[in-house]
């Protein structure tokens, strides 16, 4: 349900969360926009749906902060981290922040290898 536009997930017998927002490249993830909601109530979720459409505008896009790295130059860079990500439930920034500080971690005392 994180990458849907509009995701059902199971919460209990005849209950459901509805998920909204997702997208399937990973610029946006879903958000649970109602809990809790039972099988027969379903449909009265499509008017808080629709207040809800008129009030959007448009995915949240995160900003840049002086912090901000870019971490890929070439596609082929990319494409192998994002799909060692997959595997991971996590997208290629997500891992490459991780590969970094655990790098930087185990080199705190100097000794480590250089970085190429």
């Amino acid at each position: 349900p994180y990458m849907a536009e509009l995701g059902l997930v199971g919460d209990g017998p005849n209950s459901y969360q509805v998920w909204l927002g997702g997208s399937s490249n990973q610029t946006s993830l879903a958000r649970s926009f109602m809990d809790k909601v039972k099988l027969h109530d379903l449909e009265k979720g499509f008017e808080k749906l629709k207040e809800f459409i008129e009030k959007w505008e448009g995915p949240v896009v995160a900003q840049t902060t002086r912090h901000n790295l870019k971490l890929f130059t070439d596609k082929e860079t990319y494409e192998a981290m994002d799909g060692l990500a997959k595997l991971q439930n996590k997208n290629a920034h997500q891992l490459a922040i991780e590969v970094i500080r655990n790098y930087v971690a185990s080199n705190q005392n100097g000794k480590g290898e250089s970085f190429n």
